[in-house]
């Protein structure tokens, strides 16, 4: 398969110009000057190519790749090819995500406003957007310089994104301020009502709205509801991923990464730094402190201190949650379950 169809390659670049603003790279042993192709798998790596190395299951492919460079660390390069170049640095990763940019940049929005677009006539409109198909920007809506509006997203009254922010297609925003250089993936729903009801009595009214802060994205099909009296709060450069559900009034501190099918119950309050797995529930009212993590399929229905990490269902101290499987498992041996 084409993938140049869905992603246009820069070109080929000099090693030394591919690394030369990564500050994390330590040491370059090989001919910088080398001409390089593209960045790629272990496996599908050429002489002509770029490749990198972070997880030790994938030792074999190191030991066999046919790349002309490897991005890995100190304590790894033993394992690599003796004929083969290598960029040292503590975080792989980090200059991996440094090179396929200049590989691979992301596509300039080309300024274009939509005839099939609904534009109402308070809303305002910055500089070089692109508003597609069968968009919706609703009255007193604001949105700044060089934003995407994707096909058939509907930009609710009052909304405001601000620049360089991309709402792809099917999304519907209200009640919201989206904050500069945000993405929120296809799909998206945000500002939709919080789910407060009396018991057998009537739906409460939610009559917050929603703060997002800069650098933060959100991933497909994700749902983030309005507070009922204060805002819920998504704070700068949280990484939110597909099929996430943010319960009402949920404050999500920054830096924060959290995994698909996670799901917030209301007015929990989740620090910065805070790494919770996918498919993790976390219920309502809790205090989770920074530096927290939680791992995928975890039920926490506690308050967690700093730099806790925890497991299981209900969560507990991952340690214990590990010792408390390897007992069972010797149980279930021993008896013959």
């Amino acid at each position: 398969m084409n993938l140049g169809v869905f992603h246009k390659k820069a070109g080929s670049f000099k090693l030394k110009d591919l690394i030369k603003d990564v500050e994390v790279v330590d040491e370059v042993i090989g001919d910088d000057n080398i001409l390089v192709s593209n960045i790629t798998t272990l496996k599908k790596a050429t002489n002509k190519d770029i490749t990198f190395f972070h997880n030790s299951k994938y030792i074999n492919d190191l030991k066999e790749t046919k790349a002309a460079f490897c991005i890995l660390r100190e304590d790894h390069k033993s394992y690599a090819p003796k004929s083969m170049g290598l960029i040292i640095t503590k975080n792989p990763q980090l200059v991996f995500a440094k090179i396929i940019d200049k590989f691979y940049p992301e596509p300039k929005i080309q300024p274009c406003i939509s005839q099939s677009a609904f534009i109402a006539s308070s809303a305002k409109i910055g500089k070089n957007c692109c508003i597609c198909h069968g968009a919706v920007i609703g009255e007193g809506a604001i949105i700044g310089d060089e934003v995407y509006i994707g096909y058939n997203s509907v930009i609710g009254d009052g909304v405001i994104v601000e620049d360089n922010s991309s709402i792809q297609s099917g999304c519907t925003i209200a009640f919201t301020k989206i904050g500069k250089n945000c993405k929120v993936y296809t799909g998206v729903k945000i500002g939709q009502d919080g789910f407060g009801f009396v018991p057998g009595g009537p739906k409460v009214r939610q009559v917050g709205a929603i703060e997002i802060g800069d650098n933060v994205e959100i991933g497909a099909n994700s749902c983030i509801d309005r507070g009922t009296l204060e805002n819920t709060v998504i704070k700068d450069n949280c990484k939110i991923d597909n099929l996430v559900q943010i319960g009402h009034n949920v404050i999500i501190g920054e830096n924060t990464i959290i995994a698909a099918q996670t799901g917030i119950s209301g007015s929990t309050k989740i620090g910065d730094n805070v790494l919770i797995g996918g498919q993790a529930g976390i219920a309502g009212h809790l205090n989770i402190e920074n530096k927290v993590m939680i791992a995928g399929k975890s039920g926490v229905i506690n308050d967690l201190e700093e730099g806790e990490i925890v497991g299981g269902y209900p969560a507990i101290k991952i340690n214990n949650w590990h010792r408390q499987n390897i007992f069972l498992k010797n149980q279930i041996i021993k008896r013959k379950i």
